[in-house]
């Protein structure tokens, strides 16, 4: 049985462990999953430093990084958590097996992350982005309430930002 942080009416959502090493490396080798990433594809040994970087911004920051599981199957859905970024604002993503795409389980993700966040993270805003031609993704963020502010280079790339108020 897992021990889940965040839960919604589908998700449990608990924090992400190097034992979830296979499962994230898996959703990290399908290209279309990773088609909007900078660095596409990575394999199991960027996935594993990857992973290492997102437990140590919880242990030195309390921004956590989750795998997601389906509460009624137990089934791995994806990962999503926070991070900072260079200007030092608070950054929330997420990554979603194809499998799952397009039944509402980015937006459960998002909202629920948004709201562990007024009572869990010291920032003004909590930011999103995502590459200007990935439409998905902002209809899944605008879904949650955030609003679009800007166009600009995240993550080298051209993206539309959007954030929330967090406090």
């Amino acid at each position: 049985m897992h021990k889940y942080q965040i839960k919604t009416d589908r998700l449990g959502m608990r924090l992400l462990q190097m034992s979830d090493l296979d499962l994230i490396a898996e959703l990290n080798a399908d290209p279309e999953v990773r088609k909007f990433f900078p660095d596409g594809v990575v394999n199991r040994k960027q996935t594993a430093e990857r992973m290492r970087e997102f437990i140590s911004f919880y242990d030195s920051m309390g921004l956590p990084c989750f795998v997601i599981f389906d509460l009624e199957t137990g089934e791995f859905i994806g990962r999503c958590g926070f991070g900072p970024i260079e200007t030092g604002e608070i950054e929330v993503g997420y990554l979603i097996r194809r499998k799952f795409w397009n039944q509402g389980y980015a937006s459960e993700a998002l909202k629920a992350l948004l709201d562990w966040a007024k009572g869990n993270i010291d920032a003004d805003y909590i930011i999103a982005f995502t590459p200007t031609e990935h439409r998905a993704s902002q209809r899944v963020m605008q879904k949650c309430g955030m609003k679009y502010y800007k166009v600009d280079i995240g993550h080298g790339l051209q993206c539309c930002f959007y954030r929330m108020k967090n406090r």
